[in-house]
């Protein structure tokens, strides 16, 4: 009889980006998070559906399942815990309000038909440096978790060879960067979870004036470490507030309201009443500033233990391209590897990697494309007039031919990304070099604020002819200055700053992506495109129901399903002649 397979269920729940994730005799063949299923952003309750792609996918059943592997150990590190919730007993009513929020985890088991299934709990954030860790398995590396908290650390530092990973170091509650980013993003008048990417890119449009202030709210210690300034951020006196309504999670603002007024001159922004002034700009750009001098000082300390020129990045915060694309610059590590779900969706991936106990492949080749194709979610859209290619060379071709002329194409192509960025699959392009192409997709398509700019999909060979000491960035996960002699060609996606942040496509793991661009590139000389999420206030569309009803509301000129083309001019004159019916299908 041949052997058991081994069949590994990750599930992340309980905070933002609740995930499900499938690891099958040492491969990775499935990860998605619930928020692109339910179309509530940042979903935060059990993955049903996304743990029901997964073994779909693989052709499994729930039963099949051998073990589930969970990212979460309450009681981790209990002596430090018990020692603070001593101190300030307020802690213990706040954990009891968070276990609340969600259904008791066996039911949910049983619903979905996995109670049999071995129990694999570990540490959060040995699941978060799991998932760099497997982007370079044979390469040995220094690791950084950073992020919020997770089981009582907010970072953690490790070292990594072909045999096994080993923790140098952490930072415990109450000390968090990922705090101190959140807070002042709240502060700035930015109150929704996930609004950390806003501060980010309003930063580029000010200047550091508020860093001496800010270097006191949070301050480096020896070592690997730093203290949040616990006047400016009570969070033991009056303990952070985390809720679930209805899926979606919210964190109350957590910082002192006249501490920070005092030490600022200024008091946080109401954003109902309150427009963005150059205050905020200058303070969004001193928050940007102070955040990379702490994280900086991190990897000099993890440098100073490993000595190792590459380094794997994880955690919440290594979302923070701006600061991801100066860590060569900045510090001795020169390899950079990203996960592409850094956040808490990564972490049902890294608990199926640590309970496979081996080196685990990612299908596919691309570690952020692991989610469904638009076959297997089923959703087809209801407009019938529409243009089919039969072959993939023509589409490419009349795709580049529409970009080349200013107009916007959404595309739902291939398997849908894992992780926040969207990678070509579930994006919406566009040409870079017309100037008001950015302000054009902020207004009319995305309906976002103007100062939030755009990143391009570049052909990697082609992108340190573009950009100053760029590395591969396969996630779209770092940020680097355009050079001065091309940035006229491509106003777009050069932000106020100069910069860009950049996905590196290749054609190994992205042929029809890579396909594209080659011909965008043959039209214009440009070898990138405009990428943005296709999305409008809402997750990245996952089904053609979902991208046709985004592209209907937004200024989108073209829908491409696979290789069908759906136009906005001809399904407006189609609507208008009552004729959608009797249209027919063209073959290319």
């Amino acid at each position: 009889m041949p052997p058991r397979s081994s069949i590994i269920l990750g599930i992340s729940f309980g905070h933002g980006d609740s995930s499900a994730a499938l690891v099958v005799d040492g491969h990775l063949v499935a990860a998605a998070e619930e928020e692109r299923f339910t179309r509530t952003k940042h979903y935060a309750l059990f993955p049903t559906e996304a743990a029901k792609y997964c073994l779909q996918h693989a052709g499994l059943k729930p039963s099949d399942v051998t073990i589930l592997a969970i990212p979460k150990q309450q009681w981790k590190h209990a002596g430090r815990r018990f020692q603070a919730y001593w101190k300030h007993p307020q802690l213990f009513s706040t954990a009891g309000k968070r276990r609340e929020t969600a259904p008791k985890l066996s039911n949910w088991l049983k619903e979905m038909g996995l109670a049999r299934a071995r129990m694999f709990s570990c540490e959060h954030h040995l699941a978060h440096l799991a998932t760099a860790r497997c982007l370079k398995p044979e390469e040995p590396m220094a690791l950084l978790s950073l992020d919020g908290m997770g089981d009582f650390t907010s970072a953690t530092m490790a070292v990594a060879d072909e045999q096994k990973t080993q923790v140098l170091d952490r930072i415990f509650f109450p000390h968090s960067l990922g705090y101190f980013y959140t807070g002042m993003t709240q502060y700035l008048g930015f109150p929704h979870y996930g609004d950390e990417f806003k501060v980010m890119g309003l930063s580029s449009y000010g200047t550091p004036r508020y860093l001496p202030v800010l270097r006191e709210l949070i301050r480096e210690t020896d070592g690997f470490g730093f203290e949040l300034n616990l006047e400016a951020f009570p969070i033991l006196r009056n303990p952070i507030q985390f809720r679930i309504e209805k899926g979606q999670p919210y964190i109350d603002p957590f910082f002192s309201t006249g501490f920070l007024t005092q030490c600022l001159g200024i008091g946080p922004r109401n954003p109902k009443r309150q427009p963005i002034e150059q205050v905020h700009r200058d303070l969004a750009k001193s928050i940007q500033c102070r955040f990379e001098e702490v994280a900086d000082h991190l990897l000099h300390a993890l440098y100073a233990k490993t000595g190792m020129k590459s380094l794997g990045l994880s955690g919440g915060c290594a979302h923070n391209s701006v600061w991801v694309g100066k860590i060569p610059k900045r510090t001795p590590f020169q390899n950079i590897y990203v996960a592409p779900a850094c956040h808490d969706a990564g972490l049902a991936a890294g608990a199926a990697i640590l309970a496979a106990r081996s080196i685990v492949s990612v299908e596919g080749g691309h570690w952020g494309l692991l989610g469904p194709t638009i076959e297997e979610m089923g959703q087809p859209a209801d407009p019938k007039k529409k243009k089919h290619f039969s072959d993939e060379a023509s589409l490419v071709r009349w795709a580049a031919e529409r970009l080349s002329q200013g107009e916007i194409i959404g595309l739902a192509h291939g398997r849908l990304e894992f992780g926040p960025r969207a990678l070509g699959s579930r994006s919406i392009l566009a040409d870079p070099r017309y100037p008001g192409m950015r302000d054009r997709l902020n207004e009319r398509v995305k309906h976002r604020e103007t100062f939030r700019p755009f990143a391009a999909s570049v052909l990697a060979e082609y992108q340190n002819d573009w950009f100053f000491n760029s590395f591969h960035s396969p996630h779209m996960e770092a940020v680097f200055e355009v050079k001065p002699a091309v940035r006229d060609q491509i106003p777009a996606v050069v932000h106020a700053d100069n910069t860009c942040r950049i996905q590196s496509v290749e054609k190994e793991t992205q042929s029809f992506y890579w396909n594209l661009i080659e011909a965008f590139r043959q039209l214009t000389g440009i070898p990138m495109l405009i990428n943005t999420s296709f999305n409008d206030s809402e997750p990245i569309v996952a089904s053609e129901k979902d991208a046709m009803a985004c592209f209907l509301k937004s200024d989108l000129d073209h829908l491409i399903v696979d290789q069908t083309v759906y136009s906005k001019a001809e399904l407006t004159e189609a609507s208008t002649t009552k004729d959608l019916d009797a249209s027919q299908s063209v073959t290319a």
